[in-house]
């Protein structure tokens, strides 16, 4: 059974109530770059940086999705693609810039923290503060195999144009945070600094 299907399938007992959290779970371990799987295989996460198909061409649309079919035909190994959208907490985040604009000096930089500020507060009033995404989960024999699946994908999808990163323990982590407790996406983390908002720079 391939990792997510087996993440959505709870398992019973014998006597029908359900097992533990841990003996459902099809993982056994968060290694530095793949997940451990309870089956002795290894899984890898790619994440992948979507394009914005509406600014391009008809021929580059056309390019595109031809090289990323060209792609997907040279995996050799069990891939699946999914996606995970996760709402983003905007409080702490207009706090910070509030926080910037009352102590800024400059009169111009002051009125454009409080205009981008403004902005910022409409966009989440409108909830429309959230993001989406995109994943490729390879399975492999051990670490070394899928690390490698893994790398050979993001060469690949680089030349079709498209932007990945292997998710290493603490991106792995959140992820799967993530699967399991969507309503808490927007305002919990798995320790350390799990930024999701851009930096605020200094003018």
């Amino acid at each position: 059974m391939r990792l997510l299907d087996a993440l959505r399938a709870r398992r019973k007992n014998t006597q029908g109530t359900e097992n533990g959290v841990r003996d459902w779970l099809p993982i056994a371990d968060i290694r530095p770059r793949t997940i451990k799987k309870k089956d002795g295989s290894c899984a890898a996460v790619v994440r992948v940086t979507p394009l914005n198909m509406s600014l391009k061409s008809d021929n580059e649309r056309k390019r595109v999705v031809a090289a990323l079919h060209e792609v997907l035909n040279g995996i050799k190994v069990p891939l699946q693609i999914f996606t995970i959208g996760r709402p983003i907490d905007l409080d702490s985040y207009l706090r910070r810039l509030n926080e910037k604009a009352a102590e800024e000096p400059n009169p111009t930089r002051k009125r454009l923290l409080r205009e981008y500020s403004r902005h910022v507060a409409s966009v989440a009033a409108g909830g429309e503060t959230a993001e989406r995404r995109f994943y490729m989960l390879l399975s492999g024999e051990d670490d070394a195999h899928t690390v490698g699946a893994a790398q050979e994908l993001m060469t690949s999808l680089s030349g079709a144009g498209l932007a990945s990163s292997l998710c290493e323990g603490q991106e792995i982590m959140e992820l799967l945070f993530c699967f399991f407790n969507p309503d808490k996406a927007a305002t919990e983390r798995i320790g350390g600094p799990g930024a999701i908002l851009p930096p605020i720079y200094p003018f």
